[in-house]
């Protein structure tokens, strides 16, 4: 047996103890409910994913070239990481799952689909085939099932944070970003030998500078949109809990376009370059993959905002109980509106108020989340609606009452109750149109130990 194969057994039995050790550590924490598990079996996972990457990369174009893909593929991650997180930055995702979904996409899925795709390329090349049909033939299938994988484990085992189409498109967006950030190190190291062998270091720096530019900034959402094909399946099943049938349709159906997106994408280039027309790929791009990938970027701000009124209206019940007031109600409809309430508690009680602003939106997302979540029929917690809601009106109690150009009022639920200036208190009919900023409070809600005091979920 040659050293090669020695070292391959080596490095593969290594990164497939690595995952053994890992899933079973993942599987316990699961049916333990032990966070330190799942965490450290995730990590042991990944690892054993990095490994056969490292390996890969290294055995392939050497240390130095593997340091020039690494920073070369760091240098767009933060624009393409941040998106994301900026995309579903005002509810609250537990950072774990986050990093879970990157880098499954940057470990795991990578992984798999480098040895899957290098097996195609082989058994093609043995064939006396052109071996990059790989790219069209296995590369799209291998690589959105197993970036896909990690978002539905999520879907899967955490289905408390999977709500909905946005939470998907964030989900399937970092694993498809984690996926093209181990990509790029792998292309990087690729072209920095390539200008070394042609010429020397500072021709491989050019050719990598090059890469940067195109597949960094020009092409650097293609993996996040293919996924998120997928995405608008795994969130329109999530919308559907109870239906299975639908569920596996729009799962199959949305996997399935991202496929056909994936080979298209590829398939422009080999295929260009195989019949002589390298400018077919230059005319696909503009021609219909940046007119998908801003229609992608609307839906995915679209659906940002379609949070913001979901709010509106799932709270609405509230205004009527003396809850919530009819100008605070009003506040949660955009994140526009969110914005300029948190300018007046700014002006009205400095930075203590806007925080406090920040922490009541917040809360109000979370009784929001589960009252929707109840009305679809998925799992709702009704502890965090009490507790939602006690912490709004904690919250409230930091700015409330502070703007001297407002009288001091409280909401019954039908009519404000104004202290006018003589000392009384009077019956004030709301207008048609709620007030902005936020100048006034409701009447606070009971502690969250007593839940049946809160209105139905269903409401």
């Amino acid at each position: 047996m040659s050293d090669q194969a020695v070292e391959v057994i080596v490095v593969l039995g290594a990164a497939g103890l690595l995952v053994v050790a890992g899933t079973v550590l993942a599987i316990v924490g699961l049916v333990r409910r032990t966070r330190a598990f799942l965490v450290a079996g995730s990590c042991l996972l990944f690892t054993g994913g990095l490994v056969v990457l490292g390996w890969a990369i290294i055995e392939g174009t050497g240390a130095e070239a593997a340091g020039v893909g690494v920073v070369a593929a760091l240098l767009p991650a933060p624009i393409l990481v941040g998106t994301f997180l900026w995309l579903g930055r005002y509810r609250r995702r537990p950072w774990l799952v986050l990093a879970f979904c990157f880098g499954w996409g940057a470990c795991v899925s990578t992984a798999i689909s480098l040895g899957v795709n290098s097996g195609v390329a082989y058994l093609l090349r043995e064939n006396d085939l052109n071996e990059n049909l790989a790219a069209v033939v296995s590369a799209p299938v291998i690589e959105e099932i197993t970036k896909f994988a990690g978002p539905l484990l999520v879907f899967w085992f955490a289905r408390r944070h999977f709500t909905g189409m946005l939470d998907a498109l964030v989900y399937c967006g970092l694993a498809g970003a984690g996926f093209a950030v181990a990509e790029n190190v792998l292309y990087a190291s690729g072209q920095y030998v390539s200008g070394v062998e042609i010429l020397d270091q500072a021709a491989g720096l050019a050719l990598v500078t090059q890469m940067i530019i195109i597949r960094g900034l020009a092409t650097m959402f293609a993996h996040p949109l293919m996924t998120g094909l997928a995405a608008i399946g795994l969130g329109k099943a999530a919308r559907k809990p109870r239906r299975r049938g639908p569920q596996t349709a729009w799962i199959v159906g949305m996997l399935l376009c991202g496929m056909a997106l994936h080979a298209l994408w590829n398939g422009s280039s080999v295929i260009g370059a195989d019949i002589g027309a390298p400018f077919l790929w230059f005319a696909l791009y503009p021609a219909f993959l940046m007119p998908l990938f801003f229609t992608m970027v609307g839906i995915a701000l679209w659906l940002r905002a379609a949070d913001a009124r979901r709010t509106q209206t799932t709270l609405a019940p509230y205004v009527a109980t003396g809850v919530l007031s009819p100008p605070e109600l009003a506040s949660l409809a955009s994140f526009s509106r969110r914005a300029s309430a948190r300018a007046w508690a700014k002006r009205v009680a400095g930075r203590h108020g806007e925080k406090a602003m920040s922490e009541f939106q917040a809360a109000a997302s979370d009784v929001s989340e589960q009252i929707d979540l109840a009305g679809t029929g998925g799992h709702w917690d009704q502890r965090i609606i009490g507790h939602g809601l006690y912490r709004m009106g904690a919250a409230r109690a930091a700015y409330a009452g502070r703007d001297p150009q407002t009288p001091s009022a409280t909401w019954d639920g039908s009519r404000y109750q104004v202290t006018f200036p003589d000392g009384k208190v009077r019956a004030v009919e709301p207008p048609a149109l709620p007030v902005m900023p936020v100048p006034l409070h409701a009447a606070p809600p009971p502690p969250p130990q007593a839940p049946g005091a809160y209105p139905a979920p269903h409401a």
